[in-house]
C-alpha cells in the first residue's frame, strides 16, 4: 500500500504557474507619523541596551560585594543578574534577524 501511494505521488503532473494579475503593483508609501513611530521605537532600543549593560555591571558589583563579605547568597545573585544580563544581551543582538525572518516567511 506505501508503495502504491509513493508511485502515485512520483506520477503526479506539475501545476502550471498562476497567471499574472491584470491589477497594477502600487508603491509603497510611507505612512504618517512614521518618522515619530521609527525615533521613539530607537529611544526604546537605545534604553534596553543601556538597561543590560547596567544590568551586567551591577550584576557584576553584587557578585563582587558578596565574595568580599563571604555572603554566597549575594554571590549567586550577582551571578544570575549577570548571566541574565548576557542572555538578554544575545537576544538583543540576534532580535532584529530573527523578528524579520518571521516577517518574510
Amino acid at each position: 500500500m506505501n508503495a502504491h501511494t509513493i508511485v502515485e505521488w512520483l506520477n503526479q503532473q506539475p501545476t502550471p504557474p498562476p497567471s499574472p494579475s491584470p491589477l497594477p503593483n502600487p508603491v509603497p508609501e510611507e505612512p504618517p507619523g512614521a518618522k515619530a513611530i521609527l525615533g521613539l521605537l530607537n529611544n526604546v532600543k537605545w534604553a534596553a541596551g543601556v538597561a543590560l549593560m547596567a544590568a551586567f555591571f551591577i550584576g557584576l558589583t553584587v557578585w563582587a560585594g558578596g565574595r568580599w563579605v563571604d555572603h554566597h547568597r549575594a554571590g549567586k545573585v550577582g551571578l544570575v543578574m549577570m548571566l541574565c544580563a548576557i542572555g538578554g544581551a544575545i537576544l538583543y543582538g540576534i532580535g532584529y534577524s530573527l523578528i524579520d525572518g518571521f516577517s518574510k516567511g
